[in-house]
């Protein structure tokens, strides 16, 4: 049987509902949203990158890759943006060091990662032809080319081409390889098995012998060399093309 404090409790509880069910409505219509122009993070880290370590080379580039929708931001509070490195970058590949953060009304509202829009280049050294391992290398084998730092190979790469002209190829390099230090060595100056000439420093002389190397060696390096008449072996630095010097000062 339905009584009338039953009938009340029901009346209450509908009520109550209905209630909620505006007070709910009336929180949503009352929060507030912004669009954040993404032009605005990412030119914030395109100015990170270019005045960070190791990017803040000459020629290096960051342009926006494709066009990345605004951002709806639920909150009515300032915003502002912060582009920061989250860590030392460990290669010019490693853009993804680069983050934004973005605040509402002063507090941390997301984080935002850059790198999938950014396209960052630096200028690099490349074979402009193929070389033989052994070969010295000239201007004419060298091309600097803008290259995407995430198609950089590891390794070390030259800053100037003045530490690339006149090293010899470690290895056989096809054309549009981009050279690391790996690939390069001094060239040899002294082949084992030649004759050299070994000049003989002393305090006020200067001689000369011929012997043969029993060792190759580039400039700098030290070599044995027999003395063909004596036998006797001595230790020289190479200086030049079949060329080694003793001090004896």
């Amino acid at each position: 049987m339905i009584t009338k404090p039953h009938i009340r409790f029901a009346i209450a509880v509908i009520a109550f509902c209905l209630l909620s069910g505006v007070s709910g409505f009336s929180r949503a219509q009352a929060t507030e949203t912004q669009t954040l122009n993404i032009g605005w993070l990412l030119e914030s880290a395109r100015n990170v990158i270019l005045t960070s370590d190791p990017w803040a080379v000459e020629g290096c580039s960051v342009e926006v890759n494709g066009t990345p929708s605004d951002i709806t931001i639920y909150h009515s509070g300032r915003i502002d943006v912060e582009a920061y490195l989250e860590r030392v970058p460990n290669s010019l590949r490693d853009i993804g060091a680069v983050g934004v953060d973005v605040y509402a009304g002063g507090e941390l509202y997301m984080r935002f990662d850059p790198s999938p829009y950014l396209l960052v280049t630096v200028p690099v050294y490349t074979t402009a032809t193929d070389l033989d391992r052994g070969q010295i290398i000239n201007s004419i084998n060298v091309s600097e080319v803008p290259t995407d730092v995430r198609n950089l190979p590891s390794g070390d790469l030259y800053q100037n081409i003045e530490d690339i002209v006149g090293m010899a190829a470690r290895v056989n390099l096809q054309a549009g390889r981009i050279l690391t230090d790996g690939m390069l060595e001094p060239p040899t100056m002294v082949v084992r098995g030649e004759t050299v000439i070994v000049f003989i420093e002393l305090t006020s002389a200067r001689i000369s012998l011929h012997g043969t190397a029993l060792d190759s060696g580039a400039v700098g390096d030290e070599i044995r060399v027999r003395n063909p008449d004596s036998s006797m072996i001595i230790t020289a630095t190479v200086t030049g093309p079949s060329q080694a010097r003793i001090f004896l000062l």
